[in-house]
């Protein structure tokens, strides 16, 4: 009798067993049919956010000189902060324009950590960083953002300053391409006087809050023809003063900031 329990316990076992193996992936029926991963995303990390692409070491080569201008930030392999909040919001804001925006992490505490070569490349300290450089398209030297990196109108700024097209908060489409003409007739005073009459049209066709801001563009206009060219840098940094004041009202920071916007549309 115990003989025959024994193999009864034995075969018990051995069916168990199988019930526990794992599914063999050569498998024809594995993974089931019903298996869904299109909700899995490789380059969704913790860096990401809509618009931002994450790099590494292979991705970087193939991004940086292609046929799209690109704004990298070389930063921790898991980055936080002020900077980190300004930053993210940039793959949304620039969607439609054709600039991509890119993150290359690496490793603090490991320096053979693969990215850390392409950051002694270009130049960049893991003490430093944040860093981030603008790539013309079909070029691998950089410009680096000298600006403020926990103001995400700050990086605004700088794209549209190294030529990539796009509207700024406070901007008129329409009146930033009569800014572009204005700076190209540097020394041509009656081109210049022809296009602050255009200026002034325009913003009489314009609703009230468009207007206002039109507004803004002639009166630049008129103070570069009387001052010079050199008005605007005097006015940005009279401006941002203005902007930086603690004791100032939101409302009149948030008008200093479009000022600020605008000016950007007449420097050369």
């Amino acid at each position: 009798i115990m003989q025959s329990l024994t193999c009864v316990l034995l075969v018990c076992l051995v069916a168990l067993s199988g019930a526990f193996e794992p599914p063999d992936s050569t498998d024809s029926d594995y993974p089931p049919e019903d298996y869904d991963d299109s909700s899995y995303d490789a380059g969704k990390g913790p860096t990401s956010n809509d618009g931002v692409v994450t790099l590494d070491h292979i991705s970087f080569h193939k991004v940086v000189g292609g046929k799209l201008p690109v704004l990298v930030r070389f930063d921790k392999e898991y980055p936080y902060g002020d900077e980190d909040r300004a930053f993210l919001p940039l793959g949304e804001k620039t969607g439609w324009s054709d600039v991509m925006i890119a993150s290359l992490g690496a490793s603090e505490y490991v320096p053979e950590h693969k990215a850390r070569k392409i950051f002694s490349d270009f130049g960049v300290k893991m003490e430093e960083t944040p860093v981030f450089m603008f790539f013309p398209a079909g070029s691998k030297e950089g410009v680096t953002f000298g600006g403020d990196k926990k103001d995400t109108n700050a990086y605004l700024g700088f794209l549209k300053q190294q030529g990539v097209a796009m509207v700024l908060q406070g901007c008129l489409r329409e009146l930033d391409a009569l800014a572009g003409e204005f700076v190209a007739a540097s020394g041509n005073k009656k081109k210049r006087q022809d296009l602050v009459v255009q200026a002034e049209a325009q913003a009489s066709k314009l609703s009230a809050a468009d207007a206002k801001a039109a507004k803004s563009y002639s009166q630049i206009m008129r103070k570069i023809i009387e001052k010079g060219d050199g008005f605007v840098e005097t006015e940005t940094a009279r401006v941002k003063k203005l902007s930086d004041d603690k004791s100032v009202q939101e409302d009149k920071r948030e008008h200093f900031k479009n000022r600020l916007n605008i000016l950007i549309s007449f420097k050369a």
